[in-house]
């Protein structure tokens, strides 16, 4: 009786290594295909027989922090160079004509054409998606900071808006970000806020995204030197990776050398000829979206009326939140990251203009 019970168990066991043995198989030629797949899919984009598909794709690739080496798999350096978006981030830019913008003073905007306060617009442009917020105060819009710059993580946006009391809000300048690891707390560029510099050093040149003590938007390359002695206030940087500038346009005037780029999740901020402010979050890397061209994130401010624009870190970056929410698909795979800076609205009771 005995012996049978152990021939049992040992059946029994046998049975369940025989059963493990065969799901261990299946999962390993399921990760063997599925590895095999991607790299076919990879070499297709690389080596296929649409120019315009791989330098699309290469450029999409190499704006991204952890996967920017996707193309030197099937791809020569050299080949890879020649894909490359242009580097225009030293090229010089016109000075914003800040006669081009009219901003009501607060008693005659309350009494205007009823637009409300801030209007929340779902973008579906094709394949492009994602939200549109018009803050009609630009005064409203501040920038806000992470803690101790340089020296300590940064925040997720919803902490950074919720600190600044703010209603909503946008990510804004880049951050150090090797190989996707960073902490979001070290700023790249400038940062200026409440007419201090923050980061970065007076007589360097940068990409500026910013606005002066009138509310005005500036866009383009400058010292921060000559940004404050401009008069603005608050102020990010951001280039991308292969050095493409972030001015979209500039006194209603396409920066068009600055559109040549891969799709991705994209953020911009812009500015209409009435000083209203438009914050723009465009989705991407998912089932939904692909993501956005520059010249699509271009598209969309001239559509709503921006005379000047400029493109802000964008990817796993790209975030609105608003009323204490996240309201747009985050690319992040690990949830949303830690950033230094984010454009944030105030309370309409709060604006200073």
């Amino acid at each position: 009786m005995k012996k049978t019970r152990r021939n049992k168990r040992a059946a029994g066991g046998s049975a369940v290594l025989r059963t493990a043995g065969r799901a261990g198989f299946f999962i390993l030629w399921t990760l063997i295909l599925t590895v095999a797949v991607l790299f076919g899919v990879i070499y297709v984009m690389e080596k296929g027989p649409s120019p315009t598909l791989t330098a699309t794709f290469c450029r999409s690739m190499r704006e991204t922090s952890a996967i920017r080496w996707i193309p030197n798999i099937f791809l020569t350096d050299e080949e890879i160079d020649a894909l490359k978006s242009e580097d225009t981030q030293d090229e010089e830019t016109a000075p914003v004509n800040t006669s081009l913008i009219h901003i009501a003073a607060g008693a005659e905007r309350q009494a205007d054409d009823g637009e409300p306060a801030l209007q929340l617009i779902e973008i579906a442009n094709g394949t492009v998606k994602g939200k549109l917020l018009i803050v009609k105060d630009p005064s409203r819009v501040i920038l806000g900071t992470s803690n101790n710059l340089g020296r300590q993580a940064g925040l997720q946006l919803t902490a950074l808006v919720a600190n600044y009391n703010g209603v909503a809000g946008i990510n804004a300048g880049g951050f150090n970000d090797e190989n996707g690891l960073g902490d979001g707390g070290t700023p790249q560029g400038l940062v200026i806020t409440q007419g201090q510099l923050a980061w970065g050093n007076e007589g360097s040149t940068y990409n500026v995204i910013g606005f002066d003590r009138d509310n005005i938007l500036h866009v383009g390359r400058m010292t921060a030197r000559q940004a404050m002695a401009d008069g603005v206030v608050n102020a990010v940087s951001f280039v991308t990776h292969d050095g493409l500038a972030s001015a979209l346009i500039i006194n209603g005037e396409v920066q068009t050398k600055n559109l040549v780029s891969g799709v991705n999740p994209r953020t911009a901020i812009g500015q209409r000829a009435d000083g209203a402010v438009l914050l723009l979050v465009l989705d991407g890397r998912s089932i939904n979206t692909l993501g956005a061209t520059m010249e699509n994130t271009c598209d969309i401010m001239l559509q709503y009326g921006a005379v000047n624009a400029g493109n802000l870190d964008g990817g796993s970056s790209s975030v609105m939140v608003y009323d204490g929410e996240i309201i747009n698909n985050c690319a992040s795979v690990t949830g949303p990251r830690n950033i230094p800076t984010a454009f944030v609205v105030l309370p309409e009771e709060a604006a200073h203009g």
